[in-house]
């Protein structure tokens, strides 16, 4: 599409990590980290596009056709239908809080914090794209709010959700760092993306071609990658085994209570 063929772009010869990146055989646009093993996107947008990559009318409608997917209006029928909010519902019942506060940066259409907020959690929603937000608030009365995160005013949460989300992230790094920040001390975050941990080739067998998205996707990840991350966030791993398919693998984290952190600091 020309709308996206104008899209401006970067240059990066470094992963978010500072390993150098190697040449990656499967896609020209991609290199491979050499010290966290990530597939990073050598030309990604420029950060003042991304509003533009992912606006109402471009990303939910056209580009969402160009996939094959249904566009906004039809998301929830489909994400309902799919298997993945229950799922994730399940996901939030197993590692989650029993009550407390939720924040999902890529909440799109609001059905997953609709129906935990039906559940009694006080939830917030966050889109990169004000259109999207307000039209979110407008079907479901979420407060649903606009800016691409961690650049965007939110108060403390006890879950923090991003499915599907860190791997469009330029700075995977800065993005989880901001949720350890928003989260209180034992609050619980819950991350899907592309993570390869496994040895199909190319990476991601037959995900390859949606994983590797070069508008859209800067990182696919690797379990290093995320134990790094989680690392430098100061959170902690409690599952890095779950998935909701293949290319939508899950890692579920945990911020130490405050207890904690004070004794590994004695």
């Amino acid at each position: 599409m020309r709308r996206y063929k104008r899209i401006r772009r970067q240059e990066r010869d470094r992963c978010w990590c500072g390993g150098s990146l190697g040449p990656f055989p499967w896609h020209e646009s991609y290199g491979v980290c050499a010290e966290c093993g990530c597939y990073v996107n050598k030309r990604p947008p420029l950060a003042e596009e991304l509003e533009k990559v992912y606006a109402f009318d471009l990303y939910w409608h056209k580009r969402q056709q160009m996939k094959g997917f249904p566009p906004i209006e039809g998301r929830t029928k489909n994400d309902l239908g799919d298997g993945r909010v229950d799922y994730w519902l399940d996901l939030v019942k197993r590692y989650g809080p029993k009550q407390g506060s939720v924040i999902e940066v890529g909440c799109a259409h609001g059905v997953l914090l609709s129906l935990l907020q039906r559940q009694g959690y006080e939830c917030i929603g966050v889109e990169p794209d004000e259109r999207t937000a307000q039209w979110t608030r407008q079907k479901t009365g979420l407060d649903v709010r606009a800016g691409i995160f961690p650049a965007c005013e939110l108060p403390p949460c006890d879950l923090f959700l991003a499915f599907d989300v860190i791997e469009h992230s330029l700075d995977p790094e800065a993005f989880l760092k901001g949720a350890a920040d928003l989260l209180r001390h034992g609050g619980i975050g819950i991350l899907q993306c592309p993570i390869n941990r496994y040895d199909f080739q190319p990476p991601l067998g037959n995900m390859f071609p949606i994983a590797f998205d070069e508008i859209e996707h800067i990182h696919i990840f690797t379990d290093r990658a995320m134990e790094e991350l989680a690392g430098r966030a100061g959170l902690r791993i409690l599952d890095l085994s779950e998935r909701l398919w293949l290319g939508h693998e899950v890692c579920v984290l945990r911020k130490p209570a405050l207890g904690e952190v004070q004794q590994s600091l004695a």
